[in-house]
C-alpha cells in the first residue's frame, strides 16, 4: 500500500514513519550517523521512506518516494585507476550492510552476488556509465565500485533527494593503491618479447604497489626464460627478481588472484614440465585467472585446455599481416568490446581491431571456449584464425560450477608502442621506464584484463547487476 501524503496528514505520517524505522532504538545500521531524523512539515518532493510492506532497515529508511515517476539517482562513469579509461561491466551499488573482507589468493567468484547486501545496484554500460535509481538520500551515503577483487568504497558527502546526483570519476574510478580499496594480488612473468608488466602502470596503479614477491605490493614480477636458448640473454627484470620457476608451482600459484605470462620469444618447454602445466590449470580450476600471450600457447595445447581450441602452435609460426582483425560481436561481451574499442579510440571501424604484431598459433575455438578476435581465411573451408580467446575452468563443468578463467592473446602486446621492447621492459627503473600511453592492443588487453578479473558467468548472456 502506497503512502498517501497531504499537508493535513503530514504530522501523523511522519510519526508512523519514525516508529517503523526504529528511531527510538537509535541508529539502525552501521551506516547511520546516529543523528535524529528530521522531516519538513510537508515532506515534499518525496516521502521518507517509500512503502515497503514491512519496517525498513538501515539505509532503506533513507530511500524516498518522489512520486510522479521521479526518483533519486546517482550517475557516473567507472574508470580504471588512471581515471580516464572507462570500464564495462563494473558493479556499482549502495551497500546496506558492512562489506566482507576479500581474501588474497585464488577463490571461486561467480556472478550473482556481492557482499554488503546491495540496496540498489547496476552494472556499467559499454561507455562505463551507470545509473542507480531510488538511492538513499542524505549525508555520507556509501557507494561501492567493484570488478572481481578490484573494489573501492567511498562515502558520498551528500545525496540530494528526487534529483540526479552526478559523480566525478575521482569518486568512481577503481583504487590506485591498497589505502583506497581492494586490489587483486597479481603476478607477472617478464619476457624479452612482450611487456605485460607495463600494462598496470599505464592503467594507473601506484608505483608503490610494484614490489618483489617478498613485498606487500599488489603486483609481483618474476623473471621469465632467457632468449635465445643457444646464446641466453636473460629476460629483463629488476635486480633481485625471482625466476618464473618460483611462481609456477602448485604451492605458489594459489597465493595469487591473477597471473600474466609475457612472451618469452619461444616455447621454453624446458622450464615447463608436465607437473608445472598441471599446476597452472589447477590454479584456474580453483578460481585463478591467467592471461597468456603468443608462445604461451604451449601451456594450453596439451592437457585439459587442449580441447578449448584448434591449437597449432609452432616455434616457426608465421607472422600475420597487421590486420585489422574482426571482433566477434555475436555474444554480448564481444559486442561490447567492439563498441568500446571505437569509444576509446582504439579502432575507427566498428567490429575491427588493429593488431600490429599478430601470430598464427590457434584456429577455431571449441565450445564452451569463446573467441573474441579473429580473422577469416580467403578459403572458407579453412578454419578462422583466432587472436583472442577465453575459457572458463574447470572446462568440463557447467558454468555454475566453474571458478576461474584462462585467456590467450596470439600477438605481442607491445606492438605499436613508441618504445622498443628492450628498453620498455622492466628494469631497475620499473615502472617509470614503461611508456605512458596505451597502444590499441593494450586498450583491448585492458578490456580483457578487467573481464578476466570479473566474476565468472555464462558469456552467452549479458552481464546483470547482483540482486539482494
Amino acid at each position: 500500500m502506497r503512502w498517501l501524503v497531504s499537508t493535513s496528514l503530514a504530522v501523523s505520517v511522519v510519526s508512523v514513519l519514525f516508529l517503523a524505522c526504529g528511531s527510538e532504538a537509535g541508529p539502525s545500521s552501521l551506516f547511520d550517523d546516529g543523528e535524529e531524523r528530521r522531516a519538513d512539515p510537508v515532506p515534499s518532493p518525496g516521502t521518507f521512506p517509500p512503502a515497503q510492506g514491512a519496517p525498513c532497515e538501515g539505509l532503506a529508511c533513507k530511500q524516498v518516494d518522489c512520486g510522479g515517476g521521479v526518483t533519486t539517482t546517482l550517475t557516473g562513469t567507472v574508470t580504471a585507476p588512471n581515471g580516464t579509461l572507462p570500464l564495462y561491466n563494473a558493479i556499482v551499488f549502495v551497500p546496506n550492510a558492512p562489506l566482507e573482507p576479500l581474501a588474497d589468493g585464488a577463490s571461486c567468484d561467480r556472478c550473482g552476488a556481492v557482499s554488503g547486501d546491495p540496496l540498489v545496484s547496476a552494472v556499467t554500460d559499454v561507455n562505463g556509465k551507470f545509473e542507480l535509481k531510488n538511492v538513499p538520500v542524505g549525508d555520507d551515503i556509501p557507494l561501492v565500485v567493484q570488478i572481481g577483487k578490484w573494489r573501492r568504497k567511498i562515502d558520498l558527502p551528500r545525496v540530494e533527494r528526487c534529483v540526479e546526483n552526478p559523480l566525478t570519476t575521482a569518486l568512481t574510478r577503481l583504487p590506485k593503491n591498497k589505502a583506497e580499496g581492494d586490489i587483486p594480488r597479481i603476478a607477472v612473468t617478464t619476457g624479452r618479447c612482450d611487456q605485460l608488466a607495463c600494462l598496470l602502470p599505464k592503467l594507473g596503479l601506484d608505483d608503490a604497489e610494484f614490489t618483489p614477491s617478498s613485498g606487500n605490493g599488489r603486483l609481483h614480477l618474476y623473471r621469465g626464460a632467457a632468449h635465445p636458448l643457444s646464446a641466453p640473454v636473460p629476460a629483463p627484470a629488476p635486480t633481485g627478481t625471482l625466476d618464473g620457476s618460483a611462481l609456477l608451482t602448485s604451492a605458489a600459484l594459489p597465493k595469487y588472484d591473477m597471473v600474466m605470462l609475457s612472451c618469452e620469444c619461444g616455447e621454453h618447454n624446458e622450464t615447463k614440465p608436465p607437473e608445472t602445466k598441471q599446476a597452472l590449470y589447477d590454479f584456474t580450476a580453483i578460481g585463478g585467472r591467467v592471461f597468456a600471450s603468443h608462445f604461451h600457447y604451449t601451456w594450453a595445447q596439451s592437457g585439459p585446455l587442449a580441447t578449448a581450441a584448434q591449437w597449432m602452435g609452432s616455434p616457426a609460426n608465421p607472422e600475420n599481416p597487421p590486420g585489422p582483425y574482426l571482433v566477434d560481436m555475436t555474444f554480448p561481451k564481444g559486442d561490447a568490446l567492439a563498441r568500446w574499442l571505437v569509444g576509446v579510440g582504439a579502432s575507427t571501424t566498428l567490429g575491427h581491431m588493429p593488431i600490429a604484431q599478430p601470430r598464427e598459433n590457434v584456429g577455431a575455438v571449441v565450445s564452451p571456449a569463446q573467441s573474441w578476435v579473429y580473422r577469416d581465411r580467403p578459403d572458407p573451408s579453412i578454419p578462422r584464425s583466432t587472436k583472442y580467446l577465453s575459457v572458463n575452468s574447470p572446462v568440463a563443468k557447467p558454468v555454475d560450477q566453474q571458478c576461474g578463467k584462462f585467456v590467450f592473446a596470439d600477438m605481442h602486446l607491445y606492438g605499436g608502442d613508441v618504445q622498443p621492447p628492450a628498453t620498455a621492459l622492466p628494469d631497475d627503473g620499473f615502472p617509470t621506464t614503461c611508456s605512458k600511453e596505451l597502444t590499441p592492443e593494450e586498450k583491448a588487453l585492458a578490456f580483457l584484463f578487467f573481464d578476466l578479473a570479473s566474476c565468472v558467468q555464462d558469456d552467452s548472456k549479458p552481464p546483470a547487476a547482483p540482486v539482494r
